[in-house]
């Protein structure tokens, strides 16, 4: 059975991308398949495994919106074994005008997604900074969420702003969505405000904080630029060990849920 999960933060600059090429990354090397979906018109998660980008002659944008484009057009390799691609561009800036009105547009993505799902064990949706149509459509689509969150004031109140925009997604589209919980991103533990902040977010969300942090580290960006997940970039890294630790906690959590 494939499990699709959702990276989502309306803020922006939290790590989602980063997040979302590391599982990718971890699931690969323990030999599941994997499709990473772009729903960011900056396409930063495409330009992660792909070379320009903006010559692309089909997007998620064009399936989304042009019934003539089949999903099988719009999916790419990428160098690395078990993981593709749906990529996106500024294609997808107008996807809320395009889409405007059609009360259906929610399920759009969900749809071409079931036309492919059986080729993959995980589908993970990389999210735009906002909570508008792209990420609704992310969410119908997944079954469990992931929000990557930074150890600040503004995670604090955001975060139940998120929870909000979920619970009526549940309740309009999809009722099976689950909150995996926060992954704390971006983390430098020698500044005591992300200390505290750290604690508090723990003291707030006591079972839905991942006990892996992500730590802020400019070796992510180089792995970006190489084209390759951390865990290929840097193996033996602390970077790749704490992204298997970080799957280990998923898996764990989405075989419960399998179970449940």
């Amino acid at each position: 059975m494939t499990y699709r999960i959702a990276i989502a933060n309306q803020k922006g600059g939290v790590g989602k991308t980063t997040i979302s090429i590391g599982m990718a990354g971890v699931f690969s090397e323990m030999g599941y398949k994997v499709l990473l979906v772009d729903m960011d018109q900056q396409g930063n998660l495409s330009s992660s495994f792909l070379d320009n980008i903006h010559s692309l002659k089909h997007t998620v944008a064009e399936l989304l919106v042009d019934d003539d484009v089949e999903i099988q057009q719009v999916i790419k390799k990428t160098q690395i074994d078990g993981i593709d691609i749906l990529p996106a561009n500024l294609a997808l800036s107008d996807l809320d005008v395009k889409l405007a009105g059609d009360d259906d547009a929610q399920y759009y993505l969900l749809e071409a997604l079931q036309e492919v799902e059986s080729h993959y064990d995980y589908i993970i949706i990389d999210c735009p900074p906002s909570l508008g149509r792209a990420t609704r459509m992310a969410l119908v689509a997944a079954n469990g969420l992931l929000v990557p969150i930074e150890c600040q004031e503004w995670a604090v109140k955001g975060s139940s702003q998120l929870e909000s925009y979920v619970e009526k997604v549940k309740q309009r589209a999809n009722p099976s969505l689950e909150i995996l919980g926060f992954v704390i991103n971006k983390y430098d533990s020698r500044r005591s405000i992300e200390t505290t902040y750290n604690q508090v977010l723990r003291e707030k969300y006591p079972d839905k904080i991942f006990k892996t942090e992500i730590h802020n580290n400019v070796q992510y960006t180089e792995a970006a630029t190489a084209k390759k997940p951390i865990n290929y970039y840097l193996p033996g890294s602390k970077q790749a060990v704490a992204f298997r630790e970080f799957i280990k906690e998923i898996l764990a959590y989405v075989e419960k849920s399998k179970t449940s």
